[in-house]
């Protein structure tokens, strides 16, 4: 079974910094694997988080349906502790450490002690911790303790993967030495270190390329000035922010790396660098004493120029040291994970989500939620309005039924809309979905803001002869019929029948479901076809109420009606769910993950064939290429000697 979370970072998730490349690797591997992930980037400033940042975080979370699982970037969930609490017991969240914000270089003390409070609150918070260093991991638990701000999370590290790469060519004799230092220009990186390091060499034979986005303008404008300072634009340039095959290029083209850094969580780079078989050329700050292995490199104290000159002085010099060097990298390629290894690590510390869509009646409350939205903006007002009408004739108060009620999405969008005084029943085998329905409507108001009756019977409803649904005017029901058996139908028709009863039942699949392109028109697609009669096959199944009509039942039920001298009025209510609208991807995923798995179900043969369909068709959906079209109908049928005003 698929399993599925939303990722929320501060700014634009495409950043090619190492905590961002992280993020986009996991999602990428976890999908490949079948996961359905959502990743949302936030709006404002962070980590000094702003109004807007606060708003954005706000706004993600609450669109996010109980029980869902999300992972909180730390740049963004250490800012705003306050906005993460507000949503820990709804849902479940995961919080994803880098390293602590108020270890970032420059704070001053007040600034360090108001971050590193605010990240402990927000972690303090939250059930689940992944970081991606066992340094992270000592570092939290020290803060913690230190701050006195206990941490009741389990903290799990998943250190970062690395994709394979060829092995670099080995310098030649009489060769210049090309350094390499990948990282963004800011202060914390140490490039300064590097340049003044770089300035002192009594090698001559040598260059440095620098690639990384300038994040600081001042701190770049002071490397530039470093460089001219001491006449070394022949030997050291800053190339800026690269693609992939620019970067490629320049680790075939090194013979190490040099990464000056006073601090890193877990430094990416370093093991970029020895999948290319590169020797490293580092500090000890923070995770690196940890992330270079022995004999692959060399290592010095953070800040220390006269340190860093020597160790680079040393390799440039020595072709035995720089050969040892490269062997011990090359060893040490030989041991690096690669990034589907990490995510599964990844998924294996999230906390288990529910199911995307649950076969036959068990449908979770979490694909309920997920649903709501979608259905209130799809379902027939005008239906809504006719069974108004028709039950202001029925003597008050009214008594109404929702079958199968769930979470009563579908008493929360009748009782607004129909007249009062209103008594309804609703009726679910589940317990604790009838609780939760229970107290969404307890709140709710009829049409003239008057506060309605409503009571819960825990029951199935294959049996329709009780009391409650006798002595009802209007029974309703919602995303139901598909379920049912023809036996069913004609013992409902014949309930109402018997009663002078109404009956709305809204949203009921009609066994048509399709792809979409971003301008709505429908994609052909034999495979798509292919599913959907696997599908199809499935919904017929017993569900408990015999053979299932699955999208016949709609059909079905109008007829029936119309043999017992019934008014019946129907409605077109599709899904239409927009290609790269973001807060539809999340409902289209399970959707897909509900399709396939019931198509295995069906066809467990075809297994292979269908994941693969599902994962194809996930990443359409999530690239934003494709959404969905499901066909839906309403119906409301009414005894004709009571036919409602309206559209005949």
């Amino acid at each position: 079974m698929s399993q599925r979370f939303s990722l929320m970072v501060a700014g634009d998730p495409n950043q090619r910094t190492g905590g961002y490349l992280y993020d986009a690797h996991i999602v990428s591997a976890l999908r490949a694997q079948g996961w359905a992930v959502e990743v949302i980037g936030l709006d404002g400033a962070f980590p000094d988080a702003d109004a807007t940042a606060a708003q954005a975080l706000e706004h993600a979370l609450a669109a996010q349906p109980d029980g869902a699982t999300v992972v909180i970037d730390g740049l963004a969930l250490g800012a705003l502790p306050d906005v993460v609490t507000r949503h820990v017991e709804r849902l479940a969240i995961t919080a994803l450490v880098h390293h602590p914000l108020g270890d970032e270089l420059g704070l001053d003390a007040d600034d360090q002690k108001r971050l590193h409070q605010s990240e402990l609150h927000a972690l303090a918070a939250v059930s689940q911790i992944i970081v991606t260093s066992h340094f992270t991991a000592r570092r939290l638990s020290a803060l913690a303790d230190a701050y006195a701000i206990p941490l009741k999370a389990s903290t799990t590290v998943v250190e970062p993967g690395v994709e394979q790469a060829p092995v670099s060519p080995a310098c030649e004799p009489g060769e210049p030495l090309n350094l390499l230092c990948v990282a963004t220009l800011t202060p914390r990186k140490g490039q300064d270190v590097l340049i003044e390091a770089l300035s002192g060499l009594t090698a001559s034979r040598w260059r440095c390329d620098c690639f990384g986005g300038a994040r600081d303008a001042e701190f770049t404008l002071r490397l530039q000035y470093l460089i001219e300072c001491h006449d070394l634009e022949g030997h050291i340039t800053l190339h800026g922010e690269c693609g992939h095959d620019t970067l490629e290029a320049a680790y075939q083209n090194a013979h190490a790396l040099v990464l000056p850094s006073w601090y890193e969580g877990y430094g990416m780079v370093v093991t970029e660098a020895l999948a290319h078989g590169l020797p490293v050329i580092t500090t000890t700050g923070g995770a690196l004493r940890d992330t270079l292995p022995a004999g692959a490199g060399l290592s010095v104290e953070p800040g220390d120029v006269d340190a860093l000159q020597g160790a680079i002085e040393r390799f440039c010099d020595d072709a035995d040291l720089r050969a040892s060097l490269r062997q011990g990298a090359i060893a040490a390629r030989q041991t690096l994970k690669d990034w589907p290894a990490a995510a599964e690590a990844f998924a294996s510390a999230l906390p288990s989500t529910p199911p995307p869509l649950a076969s036959g009646s068990e449908f979770a409350a979490f694909w309920l939620a997920l649903r709501e939205p979608v259905d209130r903006a799809s379902r027939s007002q005008h239906l809504a309005t006719l069974a108004g009408e028709w039950l202001s004739a029925c003597p008050t108060p009214y008594r109404l039924v929702d079958l199968g009620c769930g979470r009563g999405s579908n008493v929360h969008y009748l009782a607004p809309r129909l007249p009062g005084p209103q008594t309804w029943t609703l009726i679910d085998h589940d317990a604790k979905l009838l609780g939760e329905a229970r107290a969404r409507v307890m709140t709710l108001r009829d049409a003239r803001g008057h506060s309605m009756a409503a009571d819960t019977e825990t029951a199935s409803f294959a049996r329709l002869d009780t009391p409650a649904i006798n002595g009802a005017h209007l029974i309703t029901a919602s995303a139901l019929l598909d379920l049912v058996s023809k036996s069913w139908v004609d013992q409902l028709v014949a309930h109402c029948a018997a009663h002078r009863q109404g009956l709305l039942m809204a949203l009921s699949v009609t066994g048509e479901w399709w792809f979409i392109d971003r301008h709505q028109r429908p994609v052909a697609d034999d495979e798509d076809q292919w599913v959907l009669e696997l599908f199809r096959a499935h919904q017929q199944r017993d569900k408990g109420l015999g053979d299932a009509l699955g999208g016949r039942a709609h059909a079905t039920l109008a007829a029936a009606f119309k043999v017992v001298n019934y008014h019946v009025e129907e409605a077109d209510t599709p899904w239409q769910l927009a290609a790269g609208n973001p807060g539809h991807q999340p409902l289209m995923a399970s959707l897909i993950d509900g399709w396939a798995s019931a198509a295995t179900e069906h066809a467990p043969d075809a297994a292979g064939r269908i994941a693969d369909w599902a994962a194809e068709r996930r990443q359409a959906v999530d690239c934003g290429e494709l959404g969905i079209w499901v066909g839906h109908r309403d119906l409301l049928a009414v005894p004709k000697d009571a036919q409602p005003q309206g559209e005949g």
